[in-house]
């Protein structure tokens, strides 16, 4: 008989602190777990800042790159530009020279055909004296 007065008094205290029990439990597994998402959390910002920061370091490579090769680019341009210019000048120089020449020619050429025909003159005149000295000898 005792155990039956006892029982019922006994068996809420059992569910009680079960009850109580399980509330802790759930309390202390829920600020582990809440640790572990700030541990998980820091370390995703953490990932996701190294990782903007080494997108930051090669999108300033491929900018430095690029100007490296805007600056070659544009010395080689010049480069072409000088070369050219320097090519154009020659050029003129050359053709210059050959006008020069063809001057001279025209002019040389002129003078000796006048030499030539001056000579061709002087032979004319001495075929004609012989030619006369021969018709006046008969």
């Amino acid at each position: 008989m005792i155990l039956q007065i006892l029982h019922p008094i006994w068996y809420y205290n059992i569910f009680f602190y079960l009850f109580v029990g399980l509330m802790i439990y759930a309390a202390i597994i829920s600020i582990i777990f809440n640790d572990k998402i700030k541990i998980k959390t820091n370390e995703m910002k953490m990932l996701q800042q190294q990782h903007v920061a080494k997108v930051d370091n090669i999108r300033k490579e491929h900018s430095n790159t690029l100007e490296k090769i805007r600056i070659e680019m544009l010395k080689r341009e010049e480069e072409r530009s000088r070369q050219w210019i320097e090519s154009e000048k020659e050029t003129l120089h050359v053709l210059n020279g050959v006008s020069i020449l063809l001057d001279l020619s025209d002019k040389i050429g002129s003078v000796e055909s006048e030499k030539i025909l001056k000579k061709l003159d002087e032979i004319e005149q001495r075929v004609l004296k012989i030619t006369d000295n021969s018709t006046n000898l008969e």
